[in-house]
């Protein structure tokens, strides 16, 4: 099912220290669950798109950050530049994953669910602005600030992944979509009740 690999995929967001090498990894395995839900709405087909840019960007900046490790000579500001550039690609992702899922909640009509989508496209958005924001070469007056805000950043980064966690987890749950792409989708109460009018109990 496609929200059950999306939600493996997602796992790799977690990681908060060192992004740059397990956002590419995400996004691949991602991919395979877009696959499958890009097909119910123009959210999750933007999602799909953006997720495919940001696997093979994401290789790229995960080649620069092992390269500039082993101490090849990378400019601070090219650096800077494909760190803030991968953060955006990721808002760009997330932002469309959060639309394709308020609409797919306001489809099987869960409103509480459509609500927690909302919500952490709202702050999933707002966290890889800042976050592309602060992998910036903003110059020498700023480092000081910039070093004390990364622990606080990768907190938040942590909290903002548990939710989109927490949330996809709840699609997985909560909405049941047909094997077949000519169907669509429901929620489990919807089904349950389908199944009680077609298998009526004998009196």
């Amino acid at each position: 099912m496609g929200f059950g690999i999306l939600l493996i995929g997602y796992v790799f967001y977690l990681n908060t220290v060192v992004p740059v090498y397990t956002i590419p990894v995400s996004a691949i395995v991602c991919l395979f669950g877009l696959r499958k839900l890009k097909i119910w709405n123009s959210g999750l087909r933007g999602a799909f798109r953006a997720d495919l840019a940001l696997a093979l960007f994401g290789l790229v900046a995960a080649g620069l950050a092992g390269a500039r490790a082993a101490g090849a000579p990378i400019p601070d500001l090219l650096t800077s530049a494909v760190s803030a550039a991968l953060c955006l690609l990721v808002l760009l992702f997330h932002f469309y994953l959060g639309s394709g899922m308020i609409s797919l909640a306001n489809e099987v009509r869960l409103p509480r669910l459509s609500g927690r989508a909302f919500f952490f496209r709202t702050v999933a958005c707002i966290y890889w602005f800042l976050f592309a924001f602060f992998n910036l070469d903003l110059g020498e007056k700023l480092e000081p600030f910039l070093a004390r805000m990364y622990v606080p950043m990768v907190v938040v980064g942590f909290v903002v992944a548990i939710i989109g966690f927490a949330v996809l987890f709840g699609f997985y749950t909560d909405i049941v979509l047909p094997d077949e792409g000519n169907g669509k989708p429901s929620s489990p109460a919807k089904e349950k009740k389908k199944k009680t009018e077609e298998d009526p109990k004998d009196d």
